[in-house]
């Protein structure tokens, strides 16, 4: 595994104080606008060296925080797709199938922003009091998809289920999707 994905959300949990990924994206001079978006989640994007993160304003509150913590992570771990291409246009990250696991940079993105919103020793106290995966997930209001991948990347668990690669590209708005 790589360590960025653990350490780059550590160190920003540290300098600003907060798992908040809203609050983390305003105090390091990303705009957030919620949008109107027909079929997707969010996309971030870089114009004029300013970071951008749009989001779909009918997702719940859950799934906009998880969608934000996830498009920081493209930004923060590959500014590089974000660049001005050869043709002059702005490039864009865009989220149709957001958390696809398949994919190198989505799961890198997924790995950070479950590493930024899930508190190790916090998921591990609900675990170790009896809680199960989907009353963990609940608790720290993240989707069980996302705390199944912090798990796994732990590797201390074997899950009871396999991880559905598309987990937030097509599940109920809940937290207990499976």
């Amino acid at each position: 595994m790589n360590d960025r994905l653990v350490l780059e959300p550590a160190n920003l949990i540290i300098e600003y104080g907060t798992r908040d990924p809203f609050q983390i994206a305003h105090l390091r001079g990303y705009a957030v606008k919620f949008l109107e978006l027909k079929r997707q989640k969010g996309y971030c994007t870089n114009i004029l060296n300013n970071y951008f993160i749009f989001i779909n304003e009918h997702l719940s509150r859950q799934m906009q925080r998880m969608t934000c913590a996830h498009e920081l992570g493209h930004i923060i771990l590959q500014p590089e797709r974000l660049k001005r291409g050869n043709d002059g246009r702005f490039k864009r990250i865009a989220e149709m199938e957001l958390f696809d696991i398949k994919d190198r940079t989505e799961y890198e993105a997924n790995l950070f922003a479950a590493n930024l919103l899930i508190d190790t020793n916090e998921m591990m106290d609900y675990l170790r009091g009896g809680y199960d995966i989907v009353q963990a997930a609940s608790a720290l209001d993240v989707n069980v998809n996302m705390l199944a991948l912090k798990l796994s990347q732990m590797r201390d668990v074997d899950l009871p289920f396999q991880v559905n690669s598309r987990f937030l590209g097509r599940i109920e708005d809940r937290a207990d999707s499976i």
